[in-house]
């Protein structure tokens, strides 16, 4: 999808880099003219968002400082001091999160891989009445108190460092944790106002919603997760301060890599709906006892009383709208004009119940294009879409090669 052959092509990253007036209609057409001009491409490249580099928090030398100030120590700020950006930042901000210590060590040093880049310019595009920020490892302190984050946050992964960072920007501030390798195709301020109507403090995307298997220890997709502020997820910050206490890692969760996503957010989410649908009573699920319900004290009994009903939840099946049946296979490189027949190749022939192909019946990337990407588009369930692992696919490739399609 992202790298189209021949002359007459057309790639999602393309796009989003398009002119404003392209129609739904150009999608479907039979791709004759569909050709980018990478002239145009580089009229509207977005220019890299305004940054100040804030110096860090450095304590005294004193002898026995850190005893008389364990406070100011984990906040790494004086005492009753809110962080420099807290009151001036709009509720329908956007946020992500990215680090790399050779190509983005700080917000002022900061390289982004092309294929993120284009992802990142497509929302700066369709934001609609949404900020749009970028958090740098070196700002972070500029949002959120040292308290709000693992007290070792700088020492954990960069997937722990990124879901721990939108659980305590979600708490202060509200708004959308997006996952920087996503194309957004249209304006999300509906998906916000609809929430805001309807008095729910949370959006969200949760698998099995549909009552389809997902053969996946997981529920929630933390990919995209939509707020309000000071809600839901002032419980996510404190558990996740007390989750990972002195450690440097995340090893004493049930799922390391997930623990402060899921399964922080899981069963919070719990609380409010004792019925929402359990990945340990997936038949699919490999590993139940690694589910992330198991992770907290079981609510959904009614251990401690009634549902919570302060405030409402929304939630939506991932796999019908932003995450497609091929995430999983290289579809950041489908041509989408291809139709060679690949369902007795090992990832398209994985489609047992429960895996994300079984979710289809298309054979080729042309029948994958025409079945699954253009029917979304239309009905306006796919305002965006996930790529899994950054799209890694493309890593050594350049901002001109992608668009061309080289």
């Amino acid at each position: 999808f992202l790298n189209w052959n021949g002359s007459k092509n057309y790639s999602w990253l393309s796009q989003t880099v398009e002119k404003e007036h392209a129609e739904v209609s150009d999608l479907k057409a039979s791709n004759d003219g569909l050709k980018l001009d990478l002239e145009v491409a580089k009229t509207v490249t977005v220019a890299p968002l305004p940054c100040t580099e804030s110096k860090p928090f450095e304590p005294p030398k004193d002898a026995g400082w850190e005893v008389q100030h364990p406070y100011s120590l984990i906040a790494k700020r004086p005492d009753h001091e809110l962080p420099e950006l807290y009151g001036k930042i709009q509720e329908k901000t956007i946020w992500t999160y990215w680090y790399d210590p050779s190509s983005c060590p700080t917000a002022a040093s900061c390289q982004l891989p092309a294929q993120v880049q284009l992802c990142v310019e497509s929302v700066e595009r369709h934001k609609g009445s949404f900020d749009f920020r970028i958090v740098h490892r070196d700002e972070v302190l500029r949002y959120v108190s040292g308290t709000e984050l693992p007290i070792k946050w700088e020492q954990l992964g960069p997937a722990q460092q990124k879901d721990s960072l939108m659980n305590a920007l979600l708490a202060r501030y509200g708004g959308i944790a997006w996952d920087i390798s996503m194309i957004l195709f249209k304006p999300l301020d509906d998906y916000w106002e609809e929430m805001v109507s309807q008095k729910a403090s949370f959006r969200g995307y949760m698998y099995r919603w549909s009552g389809r298997p997902w053969r996946h220890e997981e529920a929630m997709a933390v990919w995209f997760l939509m707020a309000r502020r000071e809600g839901i997820f002032s419980t996510a910050v404190r558990n996740q301060f007390i989750g990972v206490g002195d450690r440097d890692n995340t090893n004493l969760y049930l799922e390391q890599y997930r623990a402060l996503g899921d399964h922080t957010i899981t069963p919070i989410l719990g609380m409010f709906n004792y019925s929402l649908p359990k990945c340990f009573d997936d038949d699919t699920v490999p590993l139940p006892h690694h589910c992330p319900e198991k992770e907290q004290p079981a609510w959904y009994h009614g251990i401690s009383g009634e549902e919570r009903t302060d405030t409402k939840i929304m939630l939506s099946e991932p796999r019908d709208g932003p995450q497609l049946p091929m995430a999983f296979i290289g579809m950041e490189l489908f041509n989408i004009s291809d139709t060679t027949d690949r369902t007795k190749e090992k990832t398209w022939a994985d489609n047992p119940l429960g895996s994300p192909m079984h979710d289809t019946s298309c054979s080729t990337m042309k029948a994958c294009w025409e079945q699954e990407v253009l029917p979304r588009f239309d009905d306006g369930s796919l305002r965006f879409v996930k790529f899994f692992a950054h799209a890694h696919a493309l890593d050594t490739w350049t901002r001109e090669q992608i668009l061309r399609n080289e």
